[in-house]
């Protein structure tokens, strides 16, 4: 056969046989937001007195030793060497190691931390060798199980220096302890540090293992207080450990990590507010801003009564915190209640703060960027699409987009790479990572792009030229991070102008985008601008690359599709005939099903299985825009597929009514497909001799 009207049913069978392999594009995926827990901890690990206690211990360590040595390298040696390796540094075996700790202690010969080391690391193992399940004591008699306590005991007793002091006194209480002495624990403890400040670390420490004293002699009210006193909430038995630390100790700062704990369990922190307010008004809290904030959190997050929750914050922000850290999440989350009442007073200076804390420098740079992206994402970039202040919700969120790539260079993949999904590319996944253009993965995936594909394409220009002339600082510092060049904008506002059937605009701007730039989309380099928009397919397929036409139109194949359009249109009302207005509405009719359909490329950057609201990258318990003040626009294949059939099929029926001659009417089934109804029905016009002429097997149509 010379037709090649018979290709697309062989390719539908092949496909049919197995022989052709589907190939879907999928991407972008849906804008994920960030859950962040404010008041949690990050990272998110349950607090406990013993973790709170080394930290404190390791920056004393550095402050009696240098700043210049590192916590971990501290950490290291006071928690995991073993007390061999400081007795082979004190007497020479043992050559240093790179640990900056030990070098400081060998280069200065400060064998009085050597040995402080060493005893209370044979402390340590003397107690865990007892705790094991495994130990058998040599005599059974409870006074001898202690003797083995009794020479480092009187070693740390004999110690007569003052910087290590405070040190020596808890390793003679925790001996004590360990060996069950619980009378002599006590009276030890209560004279060695009568002469040593409270808030010292060393006395707070010691006075837990009186209280565990107390607690074993069966006087828990006194073990309570003593816990409470040195701020250990976790070892208070008391029903309500956080009414009664607060009651006791209101000023540890154990109390609201304690609590913070608990960020996520709703009827616990409702039953806390009550308390929160009387903290607040006692003069003895130091750190207020804590509470002030916890009350602001829960009054958001679980009163749902944002206007007190705001006013809270604020009052907050005017008061200190127990650590930087606290002060910090609760300013970020006073971003948050601003956005709610869009007020835009502080957002630069935020901004500004909030980006320093995602320099690549920054201990938590990957949360604070996931903070900045919830507080855009989240509540800021909502309200002002509320406000219908489009631009700066765009630049906003294109900015926390970018936020964490200021060297990005932009390869236009124009949809999903192969690392996630099945579109086919010229480099392959691997290739990819190594190659200089994987800085980029937003360009297309991102928030900003899917708000700038909800607009029309009126809006959008518009946008862009706010975007640009924009001459405030603020507007100046947001497109520091933001992409700005021409082409990938106008390629855009093109795109949305084809999907709203405006092709005078779309070829206005589509015919301004560079050549370069469009050949290297996805689009157009995996052939999905390759098939003919006004060849009538016989049937829908779900992957229309099983039955395209290929045509050589490149990168202008947008272009060329909105100057045919276009002069469809014209013909439409301005033809002299009715068979040429006729023909020219089912070739519309034509091109617009297909632009949606088997072209889906000339309106879309997506299509395929992806579910719309599948986060593509994250561990965390994020989760997508599902409620929010815009339509990110998604072509369906059901609701959106069928109006669009639906239209298409009376287009159609209205084009052929519109014809007055045969020989026009010919033609229209031609291109329909239908050449069995040309040959029966108008055998005497042209194409009728043109379809038995070319095609030797016409019979069989009959």
């Amino acid at each position: 056969m010379k037709s090649n009207r018979f290709i697309p049913f062989i390719i539908s069978c092949l496909y049919l046989a197995g022989m052709v392999s589907p190939v879907k594009a999928c991407g972008p995926y849906a804008p994920t937001i960030p859950t962040i827990h404010y008041l949690g901890h990050f990272p998110r690990l349950q607090s406990s007195m013993a973790a709170y206690e080394c930290r404190e211990n390791l920056e004393l360590w550095q402050a009696i030793t240098s700043r210049q040595i590192p916590i971990a390298d501290i950490e290291e040696v006071v928690y995991r060497e073993s007390a061999s390796h400081m007795r082979d540094l004190i007497y020479f075996i043992a050559e240093p190691s790179e640990n900056k700790f030990i070098l400081y202690l060998f280069n200065t010969d400060d064998r009085e931390i050597l040995q402080f080391l060493e005893i209370a690391k044979e402390i340590e193992a003397c107690w865990k060798q007892r705790r094991s399940p495994w130990y058998y004591p040599k005599d059974r008699s409870m006074e001898q199980e202690s003797y083995d306590f009794d020479e480092l005991i009187e070693q740390c007793r004999a110690y007569r220096g003052k910087r290590l002091r405070d040190r020596y006194a808890l390793q003679v209480t925790r001996a004590l302890f360990a060996s069950r002495q619980y009378a002599a624990c006590m009276e030890y403890a209560d004279s060695a540090f009568a002469d040593i400040a409270d808030h010292n670390l060393m006395k707070r420490m010691a006075q837990r293992y009186v209280a565990g004293c107390w607690h074993r002699l069966g006087n828990r009210l006194r073990a309570d207080s003593l816990f409470a006193q040195a701020g250990d909430i976790w070892s208070i038995v008391e029903s309500d450990p956080v009414r009664y630390m607060a009651k006791h100790n209101p000023n540890a700062p154990q109390l609201i990590d304690y609590i913070r704990t608990y960020d996520t369990d709703q009827d616990y922190l409702i039953k806390l507010l009550p308390l929160a307010a009387q903290i607040v008004k006692d003069r003895r809290v130091r750190h207020k801003g804590d509470w002030f904030f916890l009350m602001a959190y829960i009054n958001k997050e679980y009163n749902h009564q944002p206007t007190r929750a705001r006013a809270q914050i604020y009052q907050a922000m005017k008061q200190t915190f127990s650590t930087q850290e606290l002060a910090d999440r609760a300013r970020a989350y006073k971003m948050k209640l601003d956005a709610q009442v869009g007020d835009r007073s502080n957002l630069f200076s935020d901004l500004k703060w909030l980006e320093r804390k995602t320099s690549p420098c920054h201990m938590d740079a990957n949360e604070w960027t996931r903070i900045c992206r919830n507080v855009v994402y989240e509540d800021w970039v909502p309200q002002l699409w509320k406000e219908e202040d489009y631009s700066t919700a765009i630049l906003l969120c294109s900015y926390a987009d970018n936020l964490t790539h200021p060297r990005q260079r932009y390869t236009l993949w124009g949809i999903a790479d192969k690392c996630y999904g099945d579109i086919l590319l010229s480099l392959s996944c691997e290739e990819m990572r190594q190659s200089e253009f994987h800085y980029n993965r937003v360009d297309y995936r991102s928030f900003s792009f899917q708000l700038m594909g909800s607009l029309s394409s009126s809006q959008l220009a518009s946008v862009y030229e706010q975007m640009m002339n924009g001459s405030t600082a603020f507007y100046r510092f947001l497109r520091r991070k933001v992409r700005t060049d021409r082409d990938y904008y106008y390629e855009l506002i093109g795109t949305l102008a084809l999907r709203e059937e405006n092709y005078r605009r779309a070829e206005l701007y589509l015919q301004q985008v560079g050549t370069h730039y469009l050949r290297t989309m996805n689009i157009y380099k995996e052939g999905y601008l390759s098939r003919d928009p006004f060849y009538a397919y016989p049937t829908r397929q779900y992957d229309a690359r099983t039955v395209r036409r290929e045509i050589e139109t490149g990168a202008t194949a947008k272009l060329n599709f909105a100057r045919q359009m276009s002069v469809h249109q014209h013909t439409m009302s301005q033809g002299l005939t009715a068979d040429e207005r006729g023909l020219a509405r089912l070739m519309y009719a034509i091109g617009r099903r297909n632009s949606f359909e088997e072209c889906w490329a000339l309106t879309q950057y997506w299509r395929g299985w992806v579910s719309r609201f599948d986060p593509f990258f994250d561990c965390y318990d994020d989760h997508s825009a599902k409620e929010v003040p815009y339509k990110l626009y998604d072509y369906t294949e059901i609701e959106d597929q069928k109006a669009t059939e639906a239209l298409y099929k009376k287009e159609i029926e209205a084009a052929l009514a519109m014809l007055t001659t045969d020989e026009a009417r010919a033609k229209a089934h031609y291109i329909l497909g239908h050449l069995a109804t040309v040959v029966k029905r108008y055998e005497t016009t042209n194409t009728a001799h043109h379809i038995k002429t070319s095609c030797d097997n016409w019979r069989s149509w009959l």
